[in-house]
């Protein structure tokens, strides 16, 4: 039961959906972690829409896409649901130097290794920064994480995973 970080709105002018192959799916094998993405957007409070089945996670479709030249690409998914384990369970496992891979719809892979973690209270999260279009190409995966608030229903941090291409 995650909450979602606060997209950059899609509806701003000149924001479309980036070009290239969509990506399908989230590898980290060391993990044994294989995800199935679902393009998704903003929802009507501004937060970046994660789907609904815990088994799958989001990617950012108005920001960059894996593999384009520049800027964040940012996939988001849940730590766990009312049903149990979500696809970014073990992701509060990753390590400096883990490979991930994105498979894309045209069979191509995008390949990273994992730079960085860091773990940030929800609201003092840096959406510009995670949401980046320009910069350096990245991949960012998002997870909950930290102590439950029952109040709040939800995690009260946020994990943000930073991977850098291969090559």
């Amino acid at each position: 039961m995650a909450e979602q970080p606060r997209a950059q709105d899609a509806s701003v002018p000149g924001v479309t959906e980036d070009e290239g192959a969509r990506p399908v799916r989230l590898l980290v094998p060391d993990l044994d972690l294989d995800v199935p993405l679902d393009a998704v957007g903003v929802d009507g409070g501004g937060l970046m829409e994660i789907p609904e089945d815990a088994d799958r996670a989001g990617w950012y479709r108005f920001g960059p896409r894996p593999g384009a030249d520049a800027g964040s690409a940012v996939v988001a998914g849940h730590v766990d649901d009312l049903g149990g384990p979500g696809a970014f369970l073990r992701l509060t496992e990753v390590a400096e130097g883990m490979p991930v891979v994105v498979e894309h719809e045209d069979g191509s892979r995008t390949s990273y290794t994992v730079t960085g973690r860091r773990t940030t209270e929800k609201k003092k999260l840096a959406v510009d920064d995670l949401f980046e279009r320009d910069g350096p190409p990245l991949l960012r995966l998002v997870t909950c994480t930290g102590p439950w608030s029952d109040r709040a229903g939800s995690y009260r941090d946020n994990l943000v995973v930073t991977a850098s291409p291969v090559g």
